[in-house]
């Protein structure tokens, strides 16, 4: 038998109002203690105004609307994940205890934006989102042509080879590792040719110590061929990488020239004296 049954009728009466109103409380409470959106959007405007002094956003050009996009979602996050309500010093102490996965957003905004940037955002993009900055070089390295920050683009070399796409052979004119096999660079979009490629390289040089390593008969291949393919080194084409981003490099009368000298034992060029393309 139940016990309400043995109760008399007013006490279960009584009894049962007052369940009713603890309910009632208990969710009035719980609205009370949650995060509702406008509370979301207050702290979100408060917190902007405070950040951006605080992380020295306010040095690269930035303002509060440039980064509530990114702090509501921040917001958002931290208040849906507590079941009691977010309060502010709570929210900017987390955001503090991340703030470099929050500059690192605010870096990938800049990029976003599509707009000029200064130098002070460019060193911005460097110092706190370098993975970033090494996939975008391209776009960075003319923000830093424009500027003529050559500090900067020294920068973005090293990174375009940590995070980037490199490649084996380096532009002549810009110095990224960034050269296809069309001769054409990832980076600045110059349109090179063989001879360009082959000064800046000391082609001749690079020729001659290969053959000297080589055997006899993969020489004689290379002078039938009339190419070689270049990425870290020189290779004959039967010997030429399967994959990535090799180079092929016609030889002229000089240096197949050289090569036949180097086979018949006669006086071998001193490394690439006489050679048209060296440096």
């Amino acid at each position: 038998m139940k016990l309400t049954a043995s109760l008399p009728r007013a006490r279960r009466k009584q009894e049962q109002p007052d369940v009713q109103a603890t309910a009632r409380r208990r969710r009035s409470s719980a609205a009370r203690r949650a995060t509702t959106e406008d509370d979301v959007k207050a702290l979100t405007s408060s917190l902007s105004e405070k950040l951006v002094p605080a992380l020295g956003l306010d040095l690269v050009g930035l303002k509060p609307d440039d980064i509530k996009d990114i702090i509501y979602s921040i917001v958002s996050s931290l208040a849906e994940s507590r079941s009691s309500k977010l309060t502010e010093e709570a929210a900017m102490k987390r955001i503090m205890a991340a703030k470099d996965g929050l500059l690192k957003a605010v870096a990938a905004m800049l990029l976003s934006r599509e707009r000029p940037l200064t130098r002070e955002q460019l060193e911005f993009i460097v110092a706190y989102a370098p993975e970033v900055a090494g996939r975008a070089a391209p776009y960075l390295y003319q923000q830093a042509k424009r500027l003529r920050a050559d500090d900067i683009i020294a920068s973005l070399r090293s990174l375009w080879s940590q995070y980037g796409r490199p490649t084996p052979v380096e532009c002549p004119r810009c110095g990224f590792r960034a050269v296809t096999p069309d001769l054409t660079c990832i980076v600045c979009g110059a349109q090179l040719s063989e001879g360009e490629i082959k000064r800046y390289l000391g082609f001749p040089r690079l020729l001659l110590e290969t053959a000297k390593r080589l055997h006899p008969r993969l020489v004689e291949e290379m002078i039938a061929a009339g190419y070689v393919v270049l990425n870290h080194e020189v290779h004959p084409p039967s010997l030429a990488p399967k994959s990535g981003y090799a180079l092929t490099l016609h030889l002229n009368r000089d240096e197949k020239e050289a090569l036949r000298s180097l086979l018949s034992g006669g006086p071998r060029p001193d490394q690439d004296a006489g050679l048209p393309g060296s440096r």
